[in-house]
């Protein structure tokens, strides 16, 4: 089928139900970034392959909205359909609810699946709905349709695993603890985990259900005196369910949190967050007393404990030392003149990270983007769209790994020939960007918002931007994207020493140049004075930063001292696994900058 078929497929799906339009998000049930395939039903749909979208088809059209990471990727994948492409947030684009309003008329229902679908976006659909007097109603009828007319894929069941303590510091008794003294607080005494980096953080579970994300699709329901697991049945080992059991866990098919929740007594009180709870789901806790608030593992999980930021470094480590090897194999394969594509540089990032111990899969799929492919920050290469590197311009690659001691981010944009004076210009500025947030120093009550002008500055000296964050928090063994801790102007997280966080300020010039310089960064207690509490971030990555591209002179003293020291510090802690070779050249690439 082509996409505007499947579009008028789903439109009659919706009237044979009584519906007049339908709403698919990017979304599951547990409100994941990256879904199982078996959610994919907005790709499927749109042929749209960004994150964090919304489709909207309506009795005469239909409208895909996706931030500004794809406005070209949305622009280029929905060509020639019949879906309009919504730039989120740019002027003059209206919201999705404004388009509700606009496009709904008193009497008509919107068709939505409430198993997939956030309580708080559907409470706002509905409301925005309510002004012109029609109507939501949770009804899934995308299914039909893409079982009919293709293969859709099964929910993911491979095998489960538990962490040890060795790994993570704690055992799920310790956290179950954890979580019971942080409901105590809020007043509550139940809690039912839908975030399945949060069931995985809970009880140290971990599987290999998503892509690039090393967790179980699955739920968890604490209680005063009692933890309940919700997972596939055979999916876990003897051993590891004797395991849960010794810190109080039991097991009930992934199918049963529903009725589990509304069996419970109409004054068990639950922490209910309407914004990461799916609205079916949530709508069952509101028939019990409720309490407002985030899920308390969140929070918890965001700050990592001394067991988990010693394996953390040692992931970076090893990290480093597969990413030294790449570069190396990079520059070798363009000095004697390979024919490389992106793709390519893909396959040769991943046979050096499988190299390194406890490795086991990337943390997402790897960006290598040459020349203007790089002005869309989230382009993949993939069949036909598979850039030729030249010996001019620059290469990012956007990469990370997944090990048995953590999760990696990095991301580098190399110099693969003559550079232009805008790209020079820009590489600098972008490293300043870099530079000043990883030097930040801050008291303790400053949050994401407050820290990520940090990074602004240099750019927007030259009336520069970027359309995302400065960085997000990065899982253990889990999610590479993680809150609740991020630099974007709208976070009203405080942080905290054992927060981890990237820093990845960028210029994104369409049809010119994509630059990036990413680390990421341990959040560290510089003690107190009379003003306050001090913190400042530590490198975790390890990898030298290009600096051929750099203009010095335009660096401060402080940032070139900044530079010569990180680099300093990546030879010591590289150098002893590397051999002479590898050393030498590491050596040439960490050589301090002069004026």
């Amino acid at each position: 089928m082509t996409t505007n078929e499947k579009i008028s497929a789903l439109r009659a799906a919706a009237k044979a139900n009584g519906g007049d339009g339908v709403l698919i998000m990017t979304s599951d049930p547990h409100c994941s970034e990256y879904l199982p395939e078996h959610y994919n039903a907005l790709t499927w749909f749109s042929g749209f392959t960004g994150e964090n979208a919304t489709l909207v088809v309506t009795k005469t059209g239909s409208a895909l909205w996706c931030d500004g990471r794809f406005y070209v990727q949305g622009d280029k994948q929905l060509a020639g359909t019949e879906i309009e492409c919504m730039h989120a947030g740019s002027a003059g684009v209206p919201t999705v609810a404004e388009y509700l309003t606009a496009h709904f008329a008193a009497g008509e229902t919107l068709l939505l699946d409430g198993s997939c679908v956030p309580a708080a976006v559907a409470n706002d659909y509905a409301a925005a709905l309510k002004k012109s007097g029609a109507a939501l109603k949770s009804m899934n009828v995308y299914d039909a349709v893409w079982e009919g007319n293709a293969a859709r894929p099964a929910l993911p069941a491979t095998p489960c695993r538990l962490l040890t303590p060795a790994q993570t510091g704690a055992t799920a008794a310790d956290r179950i603890a954890m979580v019971r003294a942080e409901l105590a607080k809020q007043g509550a005494t139940a809690l039912a985990v839908t975030g399945l980096d949060c069931v995985g953080w809970l009880l140290n579970l971990r599987a290999n259900d998503l892509p690039c994300t090393p967790l179980a699709v699955a739920y968890a329901l604490v209680t005063k005196d009692a933890c309940t697991l919700f997972i596939a049945p055979g999916r876990l080992s003897d051993a590891d369910a004797a395991t849960l059991a010794e810190s109080g866990v039991t097991l009930r098919d992934y199918t049963e949190l529903l009725p589990a929740v509304q069996a419970l007594p109409a004054d068990e009180v639950f922490v209910a967050d309407e914004k990461a709870t799916n609205y079916d789901l949530y709508t069952a806790l509101c028939a019990h007393k409720t309490v407002a608030g985030a899920d308390p593992i969140f929070a918890l999980k965001g700050i990592k404990n001394e067991t988990e930021l010693k394996n953390i470094r040692e992931c970076h480590i090893r990290d480093g030392v597969a990413v030294v090897r790449f570069e190396m194999d990079l520059e070798k394969a363009l000095a004697e003149g390979k024919t490389l594509t992106e793709i390519d540089i893909d396959t040769m990032l991943q046979k050096r990270r499988a190299e390194m111990p406890g490795y086991f899969e990337d943390s997402f799929s790897t960006i290598a983007a040459y020349g203007t492919n790089a002005a869309m920050m989230h382009y993949h290469a993939e069949g036909e769209v598979n850039s030729v590197i030249e010996r001019k311009g620059f290469l990012l690659v956007d990469n990370g790994g997944q090990y048995d001691c953590g999760t990696t981010d990095i991301t580098r944009t190399y110099p693969v020939g003559p550079l232009t004076d805008n790209e020079r210009r820009y590489y600098t500025w972008t490293l300043q960007s870099h530079i000043d947030m990883a030097r930040a120093v801050f008291l303790d009550y400053c949050t994401g918002f407050a820290l990520d002008s940090f990074a602004r500055g240099p750019l927007w000296q030259h009336k520069i931007n970027y359309r995302c964050g400065t960085g997000h928090g990065v899982g253990f063994i889990s999610g590479v994207h993680e809150g609740p801790q991020s630099l974007r102007p709208n976070n009203p997280v405080v942080f905290k020493p054992g927060m981890t966080i990237t820093d990845e300020p960028g210029v994104y010039e369409t049809d010119e140049v994509g630059i990036r310089i990413e680390n990421e960064l341990e959040c560290v207690d510089l003690g107190e004075n009379q003003y306050g509490h001090w913190l400042g971030f530590a490198p975790l990555t390890m990898v030298p930063i290009s600096t051929e591209p750099v203009l010095v002179d335009e660096l401060s003293r402080a940032q070139l001292d900044w530079l010569n020291d990180y680099h300093a510090r990546v030879y010591e802690t590289l150098s002893p696994r590397l051999n002479e070779e590898e050393k030498a050249w590491l050596q040439a690439k960490c050589a301090p900058l002069q004026r």
